[in-house]
């Protein structure tokens, strides 16, 4: 009779500790996620298959071992409704605000246009007035404004003038200090538009096509080298830096390769191959431990082209 109580109230300790282990986390789950209906419906319903009152009265008769299992399983039902719904809002929440972002965006063009379309003559007449007076940068701008929302011709040429001046202006101001870029763009456009220093600009153009032709070969050759790197992690030893293929090549040549001892591998990064330095010692036909040296000429998948 003693061991059957003991047997019970060792149960009992455990269903009271298991509800209250779920309450807590419950609590905690909701606070941090600020998901509350289903966490606690999940909750009331494990606290009436774990309380023992509420199982006397239900007539729940599960040992205790499936009452730890069904106790992980609502532990889990928990977290998992907690996280889903969380993310559920939190998706909703990211939807609302890109919505409430295009409509916002939306309106405003829908407000520059009516805008524009209301006061075009005085829009026109100001962009007019800035280009008279030099002010080519704040004309630019205000067609800047007006042309993402309408495609009125007036406005496009006033605006293809105000970018030749905006150029000549660039060219007075900083010509030596510009991107290649912006000058080759400059000096195409001032070819069209000034036939009197056509064969200077073309010179220009030309000068400046040469520069980015030699940044582009740069870029390129810079692009092969970092390739040609990210291949080469794999070639060499994490061990001791030597490279594994070489190395092969290497012992392959020596009267006793069991003896070969790694010093040190330096490597030179060419455009499509790499050039390996190999020091190391071993034995010689003497049976005397003396250095030696390689210098190996490796591909990009790492097969030694030639070593000597």
């Amino acid at each position: 009779m003693a061991e059957t109580k003991t047997t019970s109230d060792h149960a009992t300790f455990w269903l009271y500790g298991m509800s209250a282990g779920l309450a807590a986390y419950c609590y905690y789950a909701m606070t941090e996620t600020k998901v509350y209906v289903l966490p606690a419906l999940i909750l009331i319903a494990a606290l009436a298959m774990l309380l023992p009152p509420s199982r006397k009265r239900l007539k729940i008769n599960l040992s205790l071992k499936p009452s730890i299992a069904l106790a992980v399983a609502l532990f889990l039902g928990i977290a998992l409704s907690a996280g889903v719904q969380k993310a559920k809002r939190e998706e909703a929440a990211q939807l609302k605000m890109q919505q409430d972002s295009a409509a916002r965006i939306a309106k405003q063009r829908s407000d520059r246009a009516a805008d524009y379309a209301a006061n075009k003559t005085k829009i026109i007449a100001e962009v007019e007035q800035q280009l008279a007076n030099n002010q080519s940068r704040e004309a630019f701008a205000t067609i800047s404004k007006f042309m993402t929302v309408t495609k009125d011709p007036d406005l496009g040429r006033l605006q293809h003038r105000a970018s030749v001046q905006v150029m000549r202006l660039d060219l007075e101001q900083n010509e030596a200090g510009l991107p290649p870029e912006r000058l080759k763009a400059i000096y195409s456009t001032l070819i069209q538009e000034e036939p009197g220093g056509r064969e200077r600009y073309q010179a220009k153009l030309k000068a400046v096509e040469d520069e980015l032709e030699v940044q582009r070969k740069i870029q390129e050759a810079s692009a092969q080298r970092a390739a040609m790197e990210a291949k080469l992690k794999g070639q060499f030893s994490g061990y001791d830096g030597s490279h594994r293929n070489v190395e092969a090549a290497i012992k392959a040549r020596l009267k006793d390769p069991s003896s070969y001892e790694h010093v040190e591998t330096r490597y030179v990064v060419n455009t499509n191959s790499i050039t390996v330095y190999t020091t190391y010692r071993a034995r010689n036909s003497f049976n005397a431990l003396v250095p030696g040296s390689a210098i190996a000429t490796v591909d990009a998948d790492g097969n030694v082209l030639s070593i000597n």
